[in-house]
């Protein structure tokens, strides 16, 4: 059984990430792409190189004939953070599976009442959220090794890179003039917290459960802030610290957790373990940015009729809150917030 899929949104994600692992799927056929102009769907037609139907707003037929169409079962929105929530409720309405980017609203508010609608008015087609940090190998790899070093006494990240005027991202009119809370903040944040997370999870009664944070704009085209410091304290005690930067002159990717028999860090593919007075490093290499297995699972999940529980989207929404209760503590001058949506 193979599934029928449109890309919604044809930006640079959609094309480098989505439609490479939709191809490579072994239970999703492409057959549809849908984006504001003619020449941005036809971009990703040109990179499969054959016949894909194309649906624009400057054409006779948009988004609404996708929905009609009974050979299509499932869309992957890939569009801006605050005009998603429309595109996922149509296809819902519709009876279309819906794969959408991260993060899963543009606040908790709306996340939250979008959620609550699904699961009160959608009855069959499903509902998944990319969060493509969930499906790293090394997380999985650090995961299942934290089961075994005892309570978490305490973690550190840092997440630091540089945003420059002239990165492709950057010149996406929507990321360059953001609309959302937190401007890149935000929509890379969310998976740094999606990692921590997943870690702490292997251990019971770490979950987060309280945030302060102070954050400042060092880069005036990176509005509204582009760095923050923030202490987190899960419900079993432990205390993290956390610093993230779009704005640094370093570039480094690393969470490190710390537990009663070893710690483990993480720096993308690199896993270093101390336990038992050893330090062992290995490599657990990540396929790509973690988009391949993401897609790759989903399709396997609506052929099995079972959405899997990483990309339900009240995880992603348990990421989203951290996002904002950094930003929102860092606007009251580190006031210290509690959170309300981390149990899952």
């Amino acid at each position: 059984m193979s599934v029928g899929v449109a890309l919604i949104g044809a930006g640079i994600w959609a094309r480098e990430e989505h439609l490479p692992a939709v191809e490579a799927s072994k239970d999703l056929v492409l057959k549809a792409v849908y984006s504001r102009t003619l020449k941005s769907a036809q971009s990703i037609s040109a990179a499969v190189n054959r016949k894909l139907d194309l649906y624009t707003e400057e054409g006779s037929e948009g988004y609404d004939a996708i929905l009609k169409r009974d050979d299509i079962q499932a869309i992957i929105v890939s569009l801006s953070i605050n005009s998603q929530p429309e595109y996922i409720r149509k296809a819902l309405l519709a009876g279309k599976h819906v794969l959408s980017e991260k993060p899963v609203a543009e606040n908790v508010k709306a996340a939250d009442e979008l959620i609550k609608w699904y699961r009160a008015e959608i009855k069959g087609a499903t509902w998944c959220i990319a969060e493509n940090w969930r499906f790293l190998a090394s997380y999985e790899y650090g995961f299942q090794q934290i089961k075994s070093l005892g309570k978490v006494l305490s973690f550190s990240g840092r997440q630091l890179s540089s945003v420059l005027p002239t990165g492709k991202f950057y010149l996406t009119d929507w990321r360059k003039n953001p609309t959302h809370q937190g401007g890149f903040l935000l929509d890379g944040g969310v998976h740094y917290m999606a990692g921590i997370r997943k870690l702490l999870s292997a251990q019971p009664g770490s979950g987060i459960d309280q945030v302060s944070a102070f954050t400042v704009l060092h880069r005036d085209y990176l509005p509204p802030v582009d760095t923050a410091n923030v202490v987190f304290k899960t419900k079993s005690g432990a205390v993290g610290t956390f610093q993230i930067s779009v704005a640094s002159s370093a570039q480094v990717n690393e969470w490190i957790v710390d537990c009663e028999k070893g710690w483990i860090k993480i720096e993308d593919s690199k896993v270093t373990i101390g336990k038992d007075g050893q330090i062992v490093e290995e490599t657990i290499p990540n396929e790509r940015t973690g988009v391949p297995p993401e897609v790759r699972a989903w399709g396997e999940s609506l052929v099995a009729g079972k959405v899997l529980k990483e990309q339900e989207p009240e995880a992603a929404l348990a990421d989203l809150e951290l996002m904002e209760l950094i930003l929102r503590s860092g606007d009251s001058d580190g006031q210290t917030l509690s959170c309300t949506h981390q149990n899952v």
